[in-house]
């Protein structure tokens, strides 16, 4: 196990070091990347640290695509722009450290490993579709009410948007499968696609169904517009909805739990 640790935590460190070069991750985000990282490496398997990596390095490189034409719509909408701190990443990795803790524990870890590809997929599919939806050229419908909205705003959805949660989800899927049949684990399983797609397709749709609705957003004075900042155009915003406490990162946090959650009722109905 102490070898695993070590092992874990160069990898790890290397990773998130490199991330804060390319200021993927804030010195906060690099020190809970390394102490998930190594978790994960430590506990699991290359199943479990392979998708976690699938996960950052896709959706990073993903995050640098037109950077500067996405830093003009997250500098007025989003809380938290460019790195990903400590909550960020806790909020994406942080429960699928834990199925991987239970997996360690446990005599049957399939079910685990279930609910962890559901978990990944779900905020590698609400990452893609953010970050492809912003580059739509028009503007998104509220997933509530069918209006149209800026882009950025919770709980807006588009088409392009939709199909990279899509392909986000499959993503992960495929190399769920792929790094099944490489340890020789039963061979390689269509499930895992179908697992991927669904629940992170479902566990993006959540998400923008809680950020419409429990997510905290502000309004500002000066322009009218909807924020996710306690500051927009110089001026302190008012709260026009949410529940308290229920930040971006909160909602993260809930979807994941929703794909880990839709991908074991899919196991336990469909099978393997």
């Amino acid at each position: 196990m102490m070898i695993s640790l070590l092992s874990g935590f160069l990898f790890s460190f290397l990773i998130a070091a490199f991330a804060y070069q390319k200021r993927s991750l804030s010195k906060s985000g690099a020190v809970a990347a390394i102490v998930v990282g190594t978790n994960v490496y430590a506990f699991g398997s290359l199943f479990w640290y392979g998708l976690l990596l699938t996960f950052f390095i896709s959706s990073s490189a993903l995050s640098r695509l037109k950077k500067q034409k996405k830093d003009v719509v997250a500098k007025d909408l989003f809380e938290k722009t460019g790195q990903r701190d400590v909550m960020q990443v806790l909020a994406n990795g942080g429960l699928g450290t834990l199925f991987v803790w239970f997996a360690a524990a446990s005599m049957d870890t399939l079910p685990w490993m279930v609910a962890y590809v559901g978990v990944i997929a779900a905020v590698n599919a609400d990452t893609w579709g953010t970050e492809l939806g912003v580059l739509s050229r028009g503007k998104p419908r509220h997933i509530l009410t069918g209006r149209l909205v800026e882009k950025g705003t919770s709980g807006g959805i588009s088409v392009w948007g939709t199909l990279g949660t899509a392909l986000g989800g499959l993503w992960i899927g495929l190399f769920a499968s792929l790094f099944q049949l490489i340890l020789a684990e039963n061979g390689w399983q269509l499930f895992w696609l179908w697992i991927g797609l669904l629940s992170g397709l479902l566990g993006a749709l959540i998400d923008s169904v809680l950020g419409a609705t429990v997510q905290l957003m502000y309004g500002c004075s000066i322009c009218g517009g909807e924020t996710e900042r306690c500051e927009h155009c110089g001026a302190k915003t008012r709260r026009i909805r949410g529940v308290g406490g229920c930040n971006n990162d909160a909602v993260n946090l809930l979807s994941s739990a929703a794909g880990g959650l839709i991908a074991w009722l899919c196991w336990r109905v469909i099978g393997f």
